[in-house]
């Protein structure tokens, strides 16, 4: 084909091109119920494992085609992005959650805080993602291992904290605090299993079954007399303040466990303000 033809191939391909640019909706993606907006951030890896979907999660959003004219001639184009977890985007603020065992892959993220002689095995525990709101206000994904027979109860309860809109910091796995009780609280992680024992104790703590949730430490510490843990708690100890997620007596949140038969620790005489259990 001679270089004649070849350009007037390529031209009768680019005016096809336009015209079908012009004949394409140029209007905003829509979306349900007008969902509030809010970005989206999270806190660890998404996980292969799941085997059940608990609420579907967050849709990919893809762009409108914008038209963006020069001063010479039209030119049309096209700026298709698809955003999917866990890259920060906007999306509507909706509650979803998985339920996934502990696999290999997990295990290995987990030496510090599961080891040989715990009083659980890693099959007796279940992997959670779940939806919550951090303290900016943004949707972010969060993760928990907690006892497999409690995994469906607890996404239910972190669904109704996500519908009360009850802020979350982070809420990530101890070991990547190096499975360090104090560290994580310091860094006011919200988390539940953790093979340990009680405080100044040789007693197996809840965490270690999987049957304990502690959340924003840091906020909410634990009061026994003069001494609270973790110490920058100590800021936070006059709970007639108000304070970005924390947690009192009164507080519906209190209610969402308690109905469920879980226990606060902040009824106890030395108060733990961030610790259910059950």
């Amino acid at each position: 084909m001679s270089r004649r033809a070849v350009a007037a191939a390529l031209l009768a391909l680019t005016a096809a091109a336009c015209a079908a640019d012009a004949d394409t909706d140029d209007g905003a993606v829509e979306v349900e119920d007008e969902p509030v907006s809010a970005e989206v951030t999270t806190a660890a890896p998404a996980t292969t494992s799941t085997t059940t979907q608990v609420t579907t999660t967050l849709p990919s959003t893809t762009l409108p085609t914008t038209t963006q004219p020069s001063t010479t001639q039209p030119t049309t184009t096209s700026q298709p992005t698809t955003t999917t977890l866990p890259t920060t985007t906007t999306a509507a603020l909706v509650f979803a959650a998985t339920i996934s065992p502990i696999d290999d892959e997990l295990a290995a993220r987990m030496q510090l805080s599961w080891r040989e002689g715990c009083p659980v095995g890693l099959d007796q525990l279940s992997y959670l993602t779940l939806h919550h709101i951090d303290f900016d206000g943004r949707l972010a994904v969060g993760e928990l291992v907690v006892a497999s027979d409690l995994a469906e109860e607890t996404v239910e309860i972190f669904r109704e904290l996500f519908d009360l809109r009850f802020p979350i910091e982070q809420m990530r796995l101890v070991d990547e605090f190096g499975a360090d009780d104090n560290t994580s609280m310091t860094a006011n992680n919200s988390s539940a299993f953790n093979c340990r024992f009680v405080d100044g104790t040789s007693n197996w703590s809840r965490h270690s079954l999987g049957r304990a949730i502690d959340l924003n430490p840091l906020i909410n510490p634990w009061v026994r007399g003069d001494q609270v843990d973790p110490p920058g708690g100590a800021a936070y100890v006059d709970r007639t303040q108000d304070h970005l997620g924390a947690i009192d007596v009164g507080d519906e949140i209190v209610e969402i466990f308690e109905s469920r038969g879980w226990r606060w620790g902040g009824r106890w005489n030395s108060p733990d303000y961030q610790h259910f259990d059950k």
